[in-house]
């Protein structure tokens, strides 16, 4: 049914609380349904893959091991998912928080230097005859905003805000 399809689910992804997996274990449970083509030999234990990421932080210096860097990138990814859908078990989420695990990976937009977003700024100005570039129109309006927030807070530096007042920057 669909209790045992979840159970196998979890422990497929690593996520089953090792209490569980020896309870299911007792009772003589198959983890698969039936011999599985291509499968080669049983599953690596949550706690050798766990040893293999902290062996993986020592190197870069954190635990983002790419989804496409063979079994242990698929782990992490595993970890993520099973965190995401409160499958996995609290020992394990305190093990991984404990090294430093990030549960969410945000893409971030590529630095773009501010002489960069400025000339942007100057093309807008001369197309439109101001500088209020909406913030729902993309980089620029973002940037823009925080522009203004830094200013208003004391914390953009003078040279920056004498060449935004320059362009009629208000």
């Amino acid at each position: 049914g669909t209790w045992v399809g979840h159970q196998r689910t979890a422990y497929k992804a690593d996520s089953l609380a090792q209490d569980r997996v020896d309870r299911l274990e007792g009772i003589g449970f198959r983890w698969a349904k039936k011999a599985t083509k291509g499968k080669t030999g049983p599953s690596v234990p949550w706690e050798i893959r766990f040893d293999e990421l902290i062996q993986h932080k020592a190197k870069p210096g954190d635990c983002n091991v790419p989804q496409r860097q063979g079994q242990l990138g698929r782990w992490v990814n595993h970890q993520r998912s099973a965190y995401m859908t409160d499958s996995l078990a609290q020992d394990r989420v305190d093990q991984l928080n404990n090294i430093g695990f990030e549960w969410v990976l945000r893409e971030v937009a590529p630095k773009v230097p501010w002489e960069t977003r400025f000339d942007k700024l100057v093309q807008y100005k001369s197309r439109n005859s101001d500088c209020n570039v909406p913030q729902s129109q993309g980089q620029l309006g973002r940037w823009v905003s925080n522009q203004r927030t830094a200013y208003k807070a004391n914390s953009l530096a003078q040279d920056r805000v004498d060449r935004l007042n320059g362009i009629g920057f208000d």
